[in-house]
């Protein structure tokens, strides 16, 4: 490991490419192949048990994962195999479209929780601390939010309690929040304003996958019943069963995108085993590599069975390996990038080329970012003038508009506060943040919203 850290240098360096090339390239592969091994197999081994235990589990679920399985043991145990990409490329830009759709729903039922905390406290004895309120809650957000000294940890303190007050902005004046935050943007990739786009559009929920509709119904029907509810006039049973509706579908909606979540790192480990096995040394005497294989074998052979203790014994050979690896792969991983911008020629020559572009790929599948684009995008790398970002964000305010007529106040202040909660900190100092935050309490004269306020910011505050 310290050779490779050292060979890596070396690239860097321009030296001895011929032979450091090819050293370097079998050594990254050969760690990467024996990390993804045993990731797949821990994972796999985490999903069936987590199966085993939950009979009632996403039909879209259940036919991916058995269609994994199938590229597992064609792909992966058959050593006779042919390496082939395309099954294992074509299941996960189906995983992320599947989370797309999960990720819609999360953001809709956010929107729904935000309206329910509020209404709660219509039911409930519980008086609110006026003197509290009025005089010392600001004192103790405002000593929350700056008791970091790390300014990315209080930005996210402060667009915590800025998505959690009393959204009592006019359209107008949200609307230029929006206009401000996308200047920010000025000279950025066309990419990067995109994404800050959809970002925001989702939050509002705005952008709906085609098959939202259809593919999860249980969620869907849900989703319908609060949309259409009447949260001005709701009456404490009709409280609670929409509250009883949204647990149901928050807790159902979030065990779905874990399992998913697991899939994408399988499927991942799966498309770097397959990028890596040709450069990778000989796996056949690799431990780690066959032990793997085997655990892999017996939850195939199990079929819906109990897993032995023998199997489950065979992971005490991965401890403190997966740290390792990790560290080495990472320390060493820079030299990729640089060997494939300033040593095309080296590479063409040492038949190199696709090897190098493999371990690219697999830089980004296992970077944690688990459904990361794999293909370079080369328009969304393009700087665009400043009109664009200005553009994005009349679309976006118009699109908005549309989206609040008609729709009960409540659930548009929800829908602000969550875009509000998504917008680059617009304050300038601590003056500002402490005279919104002043603002915001002042101006809201529900009493429910005052005391669900409180206590959401209080738990915020405890947490930290």
């Amino acid at each position: 490991m310290k050779d490779l850290n050292y060979i890596s240098h070396e690239i860097s360096k321009g030296k001895n490419l011929k032979e450091n090339l090819k050293k370097y390239a079998t050594g990254m592969a050969s760690l990467y192949n024996g990390l993804a091994f045993m990731k797949l197999s821990m994972n796999d081994y985490t999903v069936y048990d987590i199966l085993q235990e939950n009979n009632a589990t996403e039909a879209k679920f259940a036919e991916l994962y058995q269609k994994f399985h199938q590229i597992v043991k064609n792909q992966i145990l058959d050593e006779q195999h042919k390496c082939d990409i395309t099954a294992i490329e074509e299941l996960r830009n189906e995983v992320i479209h599947i989370m797309e759709v999960v990720t819609d729903y999360v953001d809709c039922f956010r929107i729904y929780e935000y309206v329910l905390n509020r209404v709660e406290y219509r039911f409930t004895e519980n008086t609110v601390d006026r003197e509290y309120y009025g005089m010392y809650f600001t004192n103790d957000l405002m000593h929350y939010i700056l008791s970091d000294k790390d300014n990315i940890v209080i930005n996210s303190k402060i667009s915590e309690v800025v998505g959690q007050l009393p959204m009592r902005l006019s359209k107008n004046k949200f609307y230029e929040y929006v206009q401000e935050a996308f200047t920010l943007y000025h000279g950025a990739q066309k990419g990067t304003i995109d994404e800050f786009y959809m970002n925001l559009s989702s939050s509002a929920m705005l952008s709906k996958h085609e098959q939202f509709d259809t593919m999860f119904e249980e969620a869907n029907d849900i989703y319908k019943t609060l949309s259409n509810a009447d949260y001005t006039q709701l009456d404490e049973a009709e409280y609670h069963r929409l509250k009883g509706a949204l647990d149901i579908a928050t807790e159902k909606m979030s065990s779905v995108a874990d399992l998913f979540v697991l899939l994408a790192q399988m499927v991942n480990d799966v498309y770097t085993i397959l990028l890596t096995e040709e450069l990778a040394l000989d796996t056949d005497n690799v431990r780690e590599v066959q032990t793997s294989k085997t655990i892999l074998s017996e939850i195939l052979a199990a079929n819906d069975g109990e897993i032995s203790e023998e199997t489950i014994n065979r992971f005490t050979l991965f401890e403190g390996k997966l740290e390792r690896i990790m560290m080495a792969v990472t320390e060493s991983d820079y030299a990729v990038g640089a060997a494939l911008q300033t040593c095309q020629k080296e590479l063409e020559e040492n038949d190199l080329v696709t090897g190098y572009q493999n371990l690219k790929s697999v830089l980004l599948l296992q970077s944690g970012s688990d459904f990361v684009s794999l293909y370079q995008n080369v328009e969304s790398e393009q700087v665009p003038d400043d009109t664009y970002a200005d553009q994005m964000a009349q679309k976006l305010i118009a699109q908005l508009d549309v989206l609040f007529k008609g729709m009960p106040q409540m659930v548009r202040r929800a829908v602000m506060s969550a875009v509000i909660s998504q917008l680059p900190v617009f304050f300038n100092n601590t003056e500002e943040i402490q005279s919104y935050i002043n603002v915001s309490l002042e101006q809201c004269n529900d009493e429910a919203e005052q005391q669900a306020v409180i206590d959401i910011l209080k738990s915020l505050m405890q947490e930290d």
